[in-house]
């Protein structure tokens, strides 16, 4: 098990050192970059309920950093037209900019690490990721 735990940790901290140019660039931290990149990646989840439940993050650190966002003009945020109390999140044109070069960032760190696997391997260690996250998700309803 303990190899697992390690390549977990150091894919952290290769992401991590993936973006400190950017987050110096762009004045972010991880967690408003990581925010900007969910939204980005998932154009169907626009509200901060869909960052937390997606991404596990707690709702206090969420809205402090949409907040951030928004204040420096990188998101707006504007009342749902079905639900007064749900905030809808969306790009400005700059966050768009911002977004667009994050998740550039993001593809250059993702394509190197299957270097030298093969189409088929790389179906089959996303068939048993599945796999995992399915096992994953059976205990979680047991608990």
């Amino acid at each position: 098990m303990l190899p697992v735990l390690s390549y977990i940790q150091h894919y952290k901290k290769y992401y991590a050192a993936q973006f400190e140019a950017a987050s110096a660039a762009y004045g972010l931290n991880q967690l408003e970059i990581d925010i900007l990149l969910f939204l980005h990646n998932n154009p169907e989840c626009h509200t901060a309920g869909d960052i937390c439940r997606y991404r596990g993050l707690a709702k206090s650190n969420v809205s402090a950093a949409v907040e951030r966002l928004r204040s420096r003009g990188v998101l707006s945020v504007c009342t749902a037209p079905t639900n007064r109390r749900q905030r809808l999140l969306a790009f400005t044109a700059d966050g768009q900019r911002i977004a667009a070069a994050l998740a550039e960032i993001q593809h250059r760190t993702v394509e190197p690490l299957f270097e030298g696997f093969t189409a088929e391997e790389q179906q089959r260690l996303q068939e048993y990721l599945s796999r995992m996250d399915a096992n994953i998700q059976r205990q979680l309803k047991k608990e």
